[in-house]
């Protein structure tokens, strides 16, 4: 699965960066199945604004403060959780 990951600018995205990118390659939008977006909400709208263009579908994990449009933070099995995902 090749992946595009989005990363919010706050510490704890930068961390949450560091550990995926030791496990996934993070491909460019444009040549990736996936883009998981790594952030608060407000992040995830944003992200959806700029890189909505590539037609890709969208799976995001919370870093931010309330996070009601995104999934939980977890680093284990991401590939069988986006499977898993239901699209919305």
């Amino acid at each position: 699965m090749k992946i595009h990951f989005a990363y919010d600018k706050f510490i704890k995205s930068n961390y949450s960066k560091l550990n995926f990118l030791k496990k996934f390659k993070n491909y460019k939008p444009n040549r990736a199945e996936i883009i998981v977006v790594l952030g608060g909400d407000g992040f995830m709208l944003q992200s959806l604004k700029k890189l909505g263009k590539f037609n890709k579908p969208f799976y995001g994990m919370n870093t931010g403060n309330f996070g009601f449009l995104m999934n939980k933070l977890n680093f284990k099995d991401l590939k069988k959780k986006i499977l898993k995902s239901r699209s919305v």
